[in-house]
């Protein structure tokens, strides 16, 4: 984990030229990480903050956690494999660094390609329904690469989401304050392998979504 973490970030601050705070959250993983943890705090030393809690909170869970947590101006933030190329991110970072708001990737077609039959159908019914219920300004709500400023960063720690769904109600209250959503086009990592989706957790989220919908849409 360490060494590949550290690779993938020190070739995102190499095409930025600069140096990041890093904040790794562990989900309450039970895997030991340990040496990996060791290895990015002595190669990356102050600018690398660790947190981890004993019990899984889920995607929005970490996130909130983390974004309390983080002190700069803006955050930006990603998959522990850094699923993403670095153009991508770059673009990412770079756009937030000039406008307010939001940034959030946008997967195009090319996206599709490379991932399996089931989750080109969540995804694209997602979209669906993203277009022609929630009438939002991007239709893609769950790509992992995201960057937002402090005013996003307030709205995102009252989300009541914790789960895989933060970033569609993200979205969904930051339209609702009329705050800027710019998407901008990214692309996967050529050696990306993606995990399960777990149907239990996918039961639950459909739950979710019509928690989410009712809030924001009625």
């Amino acid at each position: 984990m360490g060494t590949c973490f550290f690779g993938r970030l020190h070739q995102f601050c190499k095409a930025i030229d600069a140096n990041i705070p890093v904040t790794l959250i562990n989900d309450g993983s039970s895997n030991d990480i340990s040496a990996g943890v060791s290895f990015l705090q002595e190669k990356i030393g102050k600018e690398f903050n660790y947190l981890s809690y004993p019990k899984n909170r889920g995607k929005g869970g970490a996130l909130k956690f983390g974004a309390v947590h983080c002190l700069t101006s803006s955050i930006m933030f990603t998959d522990i494999d850094f699923p993403y190329s670095i153009d991508s991110m770059k673009d990412i970072w770079l756009t937030s660094n000039k406008q307010a708001g939001i940034i959030t990737g946008y997967r195009e077609k090319e996206y599709y390609s490379d991932v399996s039959n089931w989750r080109t159908f969540l995804s694209k019914g997602l979209r669906m329904l993203n277009k022609t219920i929630l009438s939002l300004p991007v239709n893609d709500t769950q790509c992992g690469l995201k960057a937002f400023d402090n005013e996003v960063k307030e709205i995102l720690l009252q989300c009541e989401t914790d789960r895989f769904l933060i970033d569609l109600e993200l979205l969904l209250a930051v339209n609702k304050r009329s705050i800027s959503i710019t998407p901008v086009a990214v692309k996967l990592r050529e050696d990306i392998d993606f995990t399960k989706f777990n149907s239990s957790v996918l039961l639950k989220e459909a739950f979710n979504f019509i928690k989410i919908l009712v809030k924001y849409r009625f």
